[in-house]
Parts: C-alpha cells; sequence; structure tokens
C-alpha cells in the first residue's frame, strides 16, 4: 500500500474527490476533527471545499490585501465557489504561509459531533470517516498513473471534470457514500464527454 504521503503527490483531479462541503472528519483513535479551514495530514478542510493543502491559495480582499489585521490568513481551495464570485481575488501562499493545523476533539459519542463550521440549514452534519478520504486520495493517486497527456477534441479538461465532481459532491444532501457516488458519477461522464 502507498504511503499518505506519496499519494498526496497527485494533487491533479484530487478537488473532486475531496472538493464537496465536510463539516467533521473522524479519525481512528476515538478523535475527530471539524472543517474549519484547518490541515490534517497535508488534507485543507475548509468550511466550503476540501482539497489538497498545496492547493489552497489565500483570499484577498477588494483591494487587493490580506484579512484584516488581527485576524487569521483566509485560506481557501483554487477551486473554491467563493472566488468565481465577481470581484474576489485569490494570490499563492509565499514561504511560511499555511493553514493551521486542525484541532483534535475527542469522540465520545459519534451521534454528538459538533463544529461551528457547521453552516448547513437543515441541520445535518456531513461526516466523514479518516480511511474514506485516505480511500479517495488512493484512488485518484492511482488514477493520475494511467491519464493520457492529450485529450481529444472538445473533451473537458481534467480540471473542468474534477470541478463538476466537486459540484455534484457538495449539492447532495444524502451520506457520504451515495454524494461520493454521485460525485464519482459526474466525473466519469463528464471525462467520457458525455
Amino acid at each position: 500500500m502507498h504511503s499518505l504521503s506519496l499519494l498526496l503527490g497527485a494533487a491533479a483531479g484530487v478537488n473532486a474527490m475531496l472538493g464537496g462541503k465536510i463539516d467533521a472528519v473522524v479519525l481512528p483513535g476515538n478523535q475527530f476533527i471539524c472543517a474549519n479551514d484547518c490541515v490534517h495530514k497535508r488534507v485543507f478542510f475548509g468550511t466550503r471545499a476540501t482539497c489538497l493543502e498545496n492547493e489552497t491559495v489565500l483570499l484577498l480582499d477588494e483591494n487587493g490585501q490580506l484579512s484584516v489585521p488581527g485576524f487569521p490568513l483566509e485560506f481557501l481551495c483554487r477551486e473554491d465557489p467563493l472566488l468565481s464570485v465577481p470581484g474576489q481575488r485569490q494570490r499563492e501562499r509565499r514561504a511560511g504561509e499555511a493553514p493551521e493545523q486542525c484541532d483534535l476533539y475527542p469522540l465520545t459519542d459519534p451521534n454528538e459531533i459538533y463544529c461551528e463550521s457547521n453552516r448547513n440549514p437543515n441541520g445535518k452534519l456531513k461526516i466523514v470517516q479518516w480511511a474514506d478520504v485516505e480511500k479517495l486520495l488512493e484512488e485518484a493517486a492511482a488514477g493520475e498513473g494511467s491519464s493520457t497527456p492529450q485529450q481529444p477534441p472538445g473533451q473537458k479538461s481534467r480540471e473542468q471534470c474534477a470541478r463538476e465532481g466537486q459540484q455534484a459532491f457538495a449539492k447532495c444532501d444524502k451520506g457520504f457514500a451515495e454524494c461520493d457516488r454521485l460525485g464519482r458519477a459526474a466525473i466519469k461522464s463528464c471525462l467520457a464527454g458525455q
């Protein structure tokens, strides 16, 4: 089995695999993390999207400046839907700029997970298992090894298909497995040119 650090190197297309809005991740050892714009094992869990840490950028205000002094820098996934809003700008991270590590919380009752980042109007948290995140990373890395460098005319790029998969996953309000299936189906359909 590949080590997680090697799998994290396969960045292209992983955004779609991880892409949906995740509220919390259950970790081995009876712990969990909240998706509060933080990193756990080189995966960035944002309040709107999830991606690899090396796929994060900084959000700039309307004047092209970083966040308000005294507040933490605002990191986003490069494919975050917020960045498609007119007037929103971003810049690449510089040396020493990195999202904070996620706080680990004890898990005593899986039905009692609460995260402040939960902004879901129906009150349901989208909770995933760390093993599922690792599996998605591994599958994405395996898919990267079989990709072809040239795409046929008229076919969408892997990045466009990744965005479509991310959007399908994010819109899903069912369980993780069903949302994952819908996201994968959207990517597969897009890559097939349908």
